[in-house]
């Protein structure tokens, strides 16, 4: 089966209700991100960010030497609607775990006691020590809490970096960070034709990569590669490279019983997260242990 890309939040409202019936024990963890899914779409549609600044003159040399066009600081936001936002995910955050509750809820109280929010964006993207000192303040995990700002924001992210794919100068492929910002890929898809493509662990562009080989260190040795598929989940498989030691989940869409959401496939295959892990592999997203 061929499955759309989901974008409208009734769409992903029904393809996480389908998956927290065949997944029960992502039922937990769908009742956060469901309700979290669906809030980011609606916002979207209001979402708009300030242009990104770019210098013009280097702009060309660096999509064409494989450099990305921006850093991650670089994203702009739109306060009012990530802010606004915020406040939503905070209280499905509050309804949620007793973590994820305990976090909603200091983070919203210091909303209502006039937060500024502004530093605090700008320190998820920079990865400032400002994030530290304000979960020290609200006594909630610093990941936490980089979790749920992130997640207002990226609304605002993905609108830039849309905005930015017309500025790239090459044809992307093989590239192992994200072409507009050079995060590194969370997710891989095998679209309706068998091309495999790449998705942003942090705007979500999407960009062609080989279907043989390391995404990562572009090892093609067959004795390097392997991969873990289960005939329960079709639509799943995990790319493991013995050269790099990295691995990465791939959604074949063409088995898919449901619309494709990349965001929503990561968060409920987190159990094949743990599975290549425990084989001694870690993510694309992570550095290895130095050896």
């Amino acid at each position: 089966m061929i499955s759309p890309l989901l974008r409208e939040s009734t769409e992903i409202e029904s393809a996480a209700a389908k998956l927290a019936l065949i997944r029960p024990a992502y039922q937990s963890i769908l009742g956060f991100y469901g309700p979290v899914f669906m809030a980011q779409a609606d916002a979207a549609l209001q979402t708009r960010p300030p242009d990104i600044q770019v210098d013009e003159l280097l702009l060309d040399m660096k999509s064409e030497e494989g450099f990305s066009i921006i850093e991650p600081s670089a994203f702009s936001v739109d306060v009012p609607a990530a802010q606004s936002l915020l406040l939503e995910i905070c209280h499905i955050a509050a309804a949620s775990g007793e973590k994820l509750a305990g976090a909603g809820k200091a983070l919203a109280r210091s909303m209502d006691a006039g937060l500024a929010l502004s530093d605090l964006f700008s320190a998820v993207l920079d990865q400032s020590g400002r994030i530290d000192a304000l979960a020290e303040e609200l006594n909630v995990p610093p990941d936490m809490l980089s979790l749920l700002l992130y997640l207002a924001m990226r609304p605002s992210i993905e609108a830039g970096s849309r905005k930015l794919v017309g500025r790239l100068t090459d044809d992307q492929k093989n590239r192992r960070n994200c072409p507009i910002c050079g995060s590194a890929p969370i997710l891989g898809e095998l679209d309706e034709a068998g091309r495999h493509w790449l998705h942003c662990s942090l705007c979500w562009h999407r960009w062609p990569s080989r279907r043989m080989g390391c995404a990562w260190c572009g090892d093609r040795d067959g004795e390097s590669l392997h991969y873990v598929y289960s005939d329960d989940e079709p639509e799943y498989r995990v790319n493991l490279c013995a050269a790099c030691k990295h691995y990465l989940k791939v959604v074949d869409t063409r088995k898919l019983d449901r619309g494709f959401y990349p965001p929503l496939e990561q968060v409920v295959s987190l159990h094949l997260d743990m599975i290549a892990a425990e084989k001694g592999y870690t993510h694309l997203t992570i550095k290895p242990p130095t050896r």
